[in-house]
């Protein structure tokens, strides 16, 4: 697989990628065409100006990204955790390597007006975690200082290919970005503050201890793992009701008012919104499997079959009694366009 672009927000640019598969992508995760690699690329956006892509995948044939100069200085940085097959092959206009190192775990920062193109022999192994910083988040958050850092380490081109290793402690916030699962809504929000994370202690272990990364929305990791309990209270299937702020907040060792803020802030949505918008799941879940919608409704809680339908319809914008139609015509609709795809114009 080759596939040339110009890097964008990497939601727009797994868009594109997927399109030229002819795959479709579901929430900004692509899975590869069983012909071309076992895995995935999935992408999300920080805010406007920070956006983020996972690769995990083993590649069935050669893959080459190449990309082009988008004539901006948008700051790129890859942390690459490789097993090499065959080669690994980077070039760009002034040099060129082929590296047949089996195992790769370097990081490689550039900004997005250099040229480069990548490419990975079949075979290999990947995982591949890239950070997008449009010319905006720079200009707002790097004083001058920390931009003739980068600009220095940037100028290095291939020279900086092995030089910049990933060490223990990285390694293991990488491991807990990769174990995401992206069908669970709250961890794709938590997964969010851990990029976070990591870019915040990249910067101050490897480029200048000294800078800070301008966003207030960064939260302790200890804060995460407390959240994750309230996480897994609020998922447990056999909870009758809504616990008690109070209970919730002795669980998570916080005071109500900081739990509420904090959990806020990681998932998105309030307590209560989370405990509700995952028994609405299990409901619609049952109702697509047979079961009907006042059995549903009971099994999570509800002992009005009207308050149920009206939590659902705000919800997912239909009563339970139009779910299985709708969901109906999705499925042939999302069919159809892919059998029209397989036919050649």
């Amino acid at each position: 697989m080759y596939t040339r672009f110009k890097q964008k927000n990497f939601k727009t640019w797994v868009q594109e990628i997927a399109e030229k598969t002819g795959v479709k992508t579901k929430n900004s995760l692509f899975v590869f065409p069983e012909h071309i690699a076992d895995g995935y690329v999935f992408a999300d956006s920080i805010d406007r100006s920070f956006s983020y892509v996972l690769m995990n995948a083993e590649l069935k044939d050669n893959f080459t990204l190449h990309r082009l100069s988008n004539n901006q200085q948008g700051l790129l940085i890859f942390f690459n955790q490789v097993e090499v097959a065959d080669y690994v092959g980077i070039r760009c206009k002034k040099n060129s390597i082929i590296d047949t190192t089996r195992k790769r775990n370097n990081i490689f920062v550039s900004f997005s007006n250099m040229e480069l193109e990548l490419s990975f022999s079949a075979g290999t192994k990947m995982k591949r975690l890239g950070i997008y910083l449009s010319p905006q988040w720079v200009d707002g958050h790097f004083d001058a200082n920390a931009r003739l850092q980068v600009e220095m380490l940037t100028n290095q081109e291939l020279e900086q290919v092995n030089k910049m290793l990933i060490n223990e402690d990285l390694q293991e916030k990488l491991a807990r970005i990769f174990e995401c699962d992206f069908n669970k809504e709250s961890e794709k929000l938590a997964l969010k503050s851990r990029i976070i994370i990591l870019l915040e202690y990249f910067f101050s272990a490897y480029i200048n201890d000294s800078l800070q990364i301008s966003n207030k929305k960064i939260i302790p990791d200890e804060d995460i793992i407390r959240l994750q309990n309230v996480e897994e209270l609020l998922k447990n299937e056999e909870l009758e009701r809504f616990p008690s702020i109070s209970n919730l907040a002795r669980i998570a060792h916080m005071s109500s008012t900081k739990l509420k803020q904090r959990f806020k802030q990681v998932y998105g949505l309030r307590l209560y919104e989370f405990y509700n918008k995952r028994r609405l799941s299990k409901a619609k879940e049952m109702m697509l499997k047979g079961i009907s919608a006042k059995e549903a409704g009971f099994s999570i809680g509800f002992t009005d079959v009207s308050n149920f339908t009206k939590a659902f319809k705000r919800e997912y914008g239909c009563t339970p009694k139009n779910i299985l139609e709708r969901e109906y015509h999705a499925e042939i609709t999302n069919t159809i366009s892919l059998y029209n795809k397989k036919i050649p114009a």
